[in-house]
């Protein structure tokens, strides 16, 4: 017998495991499918869309927005006039599952190969449980069953740009989250891990390397040409859409207004709820967008500071794996106008935190945050959605306290050095 032939032996239970996993999800997606038929969103606007590009041909991604009210970005559209010419045009309940079942797929291999990373022996069940679990989660399953354009798919995005970060390739894992953010701005939310990796690696850089971040603009770049062959302005493909969905200028909106305001000016609601409650569903939103982003701006460079200065590796690893979970919390909080799964990459997060750590407190969170989003995704059914957001607020704070007490700054406090006093 090889030497090589006990090493096949013990993956074979993991294939088995697997493949029973894989067939189990595939009957639970076609049991499930006639559950939540094409309703909402995907009857009042999105099928509009898929009409008029059919109609229209290329040209009408450029067109869309004005003539139907369409406010994605123009990478959607190009997606669906590729379904269109494959004769996809009336299906649009396959097409639309069919992409966030491709995501779901794309992430729990990405998952495996995340978790394979930290554990690379052969005959670890890590990554293979990990990424069992991951078609599982409501960020994924719910996402396919009920959701419209799909999240699946920059959940999945984002966690290519995470497995591109551990593997030492930054240049790689900017250019991934330009085509992520490209599909939904809500990729950003990973954007503080990667900043905490190039300030912890910067001085071991090449200097290609040391300019990484400017890769995220040619990834944007790259998804917006075929909004721009179709008669899109560079503008209007790239970053037209963000700006026209999260802020005004009429309203008083802007970063550097924001931290003015966070500084120097009034205090004002945090709740995503209360921002509805304060100044109006229009106004309140619109003229929050600037508070929102200098809050976050602010929390995150805390935090950052924080996690870098942790006290050992170690230290630095948790904190990291913390600063993954949080991101998206504080952005689902501190940003107006966030509901059902804007904070779903917390969830996929904590996954991997308990993956990685396997401790009981990474475990209460995933239940946690899984079933926030679960009552997110089917309307708060037990409890009213500002319970939730406190609970989230909890979650935040509960982090932040982690890293600061990993932090050389929370040693220095516990530790001071008073000077003597010399009789």
């Amino acid at each position: 017998m090889s030497t090589e032939q006990p090493g096949k032996l013990k993956t074979l239970p993991q294939v088995a495991f697997g493949v029973c996993v894989a067939v189990l999800w595939a009957m639970m997606m076609l049991a499930l499918g006639h559950v939540y038929p094409v309703a909402g969103d995907m009857v009042a606007t999105i099928s509009r869309w898929w009409d008029y590009i059919a109609s229209t041909g290329f040209r009408g991604i450029s067109t869309v927005g004005s003539a139907q009210g369409a406010d994605y970005t123009s990478i959607w559209y190009f997606i669906i006039f590729v379904f269109t010419k494959i004769g996809l045009a009336h299906h649009i309940a396959i097409c639309l599952k069919g992409l966030s079942i491709a995501g779901t797929v794309v992430a729990s291999v990405a998952t495996y190969f995340i978790v394979d990373t930290i554990f690379p022996k052969a005959n670890s069940w890590r990554p293979l449980l990990a990424a069992a679990i991951v078609p599982f989660l409501p960020a994924f399953f719910l996402d396919t069953l009920k959701t419209s354009m799909p999240d699946s798919v920059y959940l999945a995005l984002d966690l290519l740009v995470l497995l591109a970060a551990l593997r030492r390739r930054p240049i790689l894992a900017w250019f991934l989250l330009g085509i992520a953010i490209s599909f939904k701005l809500m990729a950003i939310y990973i954007a503080p891990f990667l900043v905490l990796i190039y300030l912890v690696n910067v001085k071991k850089m090449s200097i290609l390397q040391k300019l990484s971040p400017l890769a995220t603009a040619f990834g944007v770049l790259l998804i917006s040409v075929p909004g721009c062959c179709a008669g899109l302005s560079l503008y209007q493909a790239t970053v037209g859409t963000w700006v026209a969905r999260s802020t005004d200028a009429g309203s008083g909106g802007g970063l550097l207004w924001g931290i003015w305001r966070i500084l120097f000016g009034p205090s004002s609601q945090w709740m995503p709820d209360i921002w509805n409650l304060g100044v109006g569903p229009a106004a309140g939103l619109k003229a929050g967008t600037g508070f929102g982003l200098a809050s976050i701006v602010l929390v995150l460079i805390s935090l950052i500071a924080l996690t870098i200065n942790a006290r050992d590796a170690e230290a630095l690893t948790s904190c990291s794996l913390d600063l993954l979970i949080v991101s998206p919390v504080i952005f689902f909080l501190l940003l107006p106008s966030q509901h059902e799964s804007y904070g779903a990459l917390a969830s996929v997060m904590a996954l991997l935190a308990l993956m990685i750590r396997w401790s009981r407190s990474d475990f209460i969170i995933l239940l946690v945050l899984n079933f926030i989003l679960v009552e997110m995704y089917m309307g708060a059914r037990l409890f009213q959605p500002i319970v939730y957001e406190y609970l989230l607020v909890a979650v935040a704070m509960y982090l932040f306290a982690r890293i600061f007490m990993r932090s050389e700054l929370h040693m220095a406090l516990r530790n001071p050095r008073l000077p003597t006093i010399e009789r």
